[in-house]
Formats: C-alpha cells, sequence, structure tokens
C-alpha cells in the first residue's frame, strides 16, 4: 500500500523548504556583518589638572583617532602631548594585537576622572591663601574606541 503523493503535500514541502532557505540567507547576512571590537585604555595616575585635560578631550571625541594625532601635534600643552601618547598607544594596540583597521577607528567614550591629590604646607602664603595648603590634583584617563577588522 503505497501512499499516494497528492498536491497538498508536495506544495507544503516546497513552502518548507523556501522558509528554511531564506532564513539560511538572513543568518549568513548577520555573520557577514561583524561587531565592532572595542579596544581600551586606562592611565590612573597623570600629572595634569583632571579640568585642563577635560578640555582638550572634549574637542576630540568627534574625529577619528588617527585624524586626531596631527591636530593635537599643534597644539602646545601638557595635556596634548599626554593625549598624542595614549591616542597612538591604543591605535598601535588595535592594529597589532586585535586587527583592526585605523581608518575605522572612532572613540567610543573619553573618560577624565579625578585622581590623586597631594596637599603640600606654603609658608609663604600663610593664611591669605586657603591656610596656606597647595593642592597638586592629577588625572585618570580612560580611552575606549572601536572599529572593524580586517
Amino acid at each position: 500500500m503505497a501512499k499516494e503523493i497528492t498536491k497538498k503535500t508536495v506544495v507544503k514541502k516546497t513552502v518548507i523548504k523556501k522558509a528554511i532557505a531564506k532564513e539560511a540567507v538572513v543568518k549568513k547576512a548577520v555573520v557577514e556583518k561583524a561587531a565592532p571590537v572595542i579596544v581600551k585604555y586606562y592611565d590612573k595616575n597623570i600629572k595634569v589638572s583632571p579640568r585642563k585635560l577635560r578640555l582638550l578631550a572634549n574637542s576630540i571625541k568627534a574625529i577619528s583617532p588617527v585624524k586626531v594625532i596631527p591636530q593635537l601635534a599643534l597644539t602646545n600643552t601638557k595635556s596634548a602631548r599626554i593625549l598624542t601618547r595614549a591616542i597612538k598607544n591604543i591605535v598601535s594596540v588595535a592594529k597589532n594585537n586585535y586587527n583592526l583597521l585605523p581608518e575605522s577607528l572612532k572613540f567610543n567614550s573619553i573618560l577624565v576622572d579625578e585622581g590623586q591629590k597631594i596637599k603640600r604646607m606654603d609658608k609663604s602664603h600663610g593664611s591669605h591663601f586657603a591656610r596656606g595648603i597647595i593642592i597638586k590634583r592629577h588625572s585618570r584617563l580612560t580611552l575606549i574606541i572601536q572599529g572593524q577588522t580586517k
């Protein structure tokens, strides 16, 4: 007793095969588009005031890290030299260790927080200036960039 193949069963099988083929195409498209890789840089004891570092950090957030380096080279401040060193470091790490394209890199976030404070007594000011206490401020810098692999 062989089962008779009717028109209904043939139609159902072809519809199921087409649906499975569409899902496979969608999965391949998702796999081909790789998620961006995130690279972090952290320096917790920078001898510059957080306010001075934030002024420069906020101005470069929207620009690509590779394009920022020549602009920072023309800025004659200590915070520019610190940021240049940090950005060069993170770009080289992303390129060599994570195989990211330097052109695809962009800043995810730049965070400048307060670090330690060193307090010194200054006898020459005495009680005239903040009880003669001089505060040396330090910063903590966190750079997070993302990019696409090669």
